[in-house]
């Protein structure tokens, strides 16, 4: 074994037994099975765990990744530091509870990481689907606009991409929702970077913004959002920044277009 870390909260399961093949064989809900992921949840002791097996990639879909300038995920690992990374900038996200990997061959490595639920939280995607044909509170709406815009923005300032930054991946807790909190979650194909490129930055905000496009947004959400993810002067960061926006609207467009409303 190559890395373990079990939590206090569940020790008592795994106590004599191996890990993985316990997640293996547990009563779960799957929510996606994959080639070399399975990601799914379960219960202990009456409480919710989310679990992703990770079973080794294989070379060739190594190579082909690495051929077509894509960052292979070969396990949990990369969403084991990715939490921890997030954390760190005091944005919330998953808790862990369990984490492990086997082996050193990165196309066979077995891993796995188990998050505690995050209950009392809707995705933002059906938070705000409704919102089209019916408006929200106005104060509500430009909160909850300031709060992924801040978010973003300190992802991106320090070098993280989440790769699949969609609504749906961004949980708003419900519990007071007039001073929004929101979690992110599924950061296992995020990228950590010290100089992330621009073209990465383009993609996650370009996925947002496809994600947000059939809710209703008005010109002026659009630009406060952008005053809030650079957090300055909004005239300096359209006219210092025209390109890269004009970028991230393009291929938002683009993906709206091959693919649709998310929502």
């Amino acid at each position: 074994m190559t890395m373990l870390y079990i939590n206090k909260e569940i020790a008592d399961t795994f106590e004599g037994q191996d890990p993985y093949n316990f997640l293996e064989a547990v009563e779960c809900e799957i929510y996606r099975d994959v080639k070399a992921r399975k990601t799914f949840r379960f219960k202990l002791n009456a409480k919710g765990y989310f679990a992703k097996l990770h079973s080794g990639v294989g070379w060739l879909e190594i190579f082909k990744n690495l051929f077509t300038f894509r960052f292979p995920i070969v396990g949990a690992r990369n969403e084991w530091e990715a939490i921890h990374r997030v954390k760190n900038l005091n944005i919330a996200t998953m808790n862990i509870v369990a984490y492990g990997e086997w082996g050193w061959n990165p196309a066979r490595k077995k891993s796995f990481i188990i998050t505690e639920e995050l209950i009392n939280t809707i995705s933002l995607e059906d938070y705000c689907k409704k919102w089209k044909n019916s408006p929200p509170n106005p104060a509500q709406k430009r909160n909850l606009i300031k709060e992924v815009a801040k978010i973003a923005g300190r992802l991106h300032r320090n070098g993280i991409c989440h790769r699949d930054f969609y609504l749906c991946h961004l949980l708003l807790h419900t519990e007071e929702i007039s001073f929004p909190k929101i979690s992110v979650i599924d950061l296992h194909r995020a990228i950590i970077r010290k100089d992330l490129a621009a073209r990465w930055v383009i993609k996650d905000l370009a996925g947002l913004y496809y994600s947000a496009k059939n809710i209703g947004l008005t010109q002026g959400d659009l630009l406060r959002f952008v005053r809030h993810y650079d957090g300055g002067v909004l005239r300096s960061s359209l006219i210092k920044k025209d390109s890269f926006w004009r970028q991230v609207n393009f291929r938002a467009n683009k993906m709206y277009k091959k693919l649709g409303p998310s929502v």
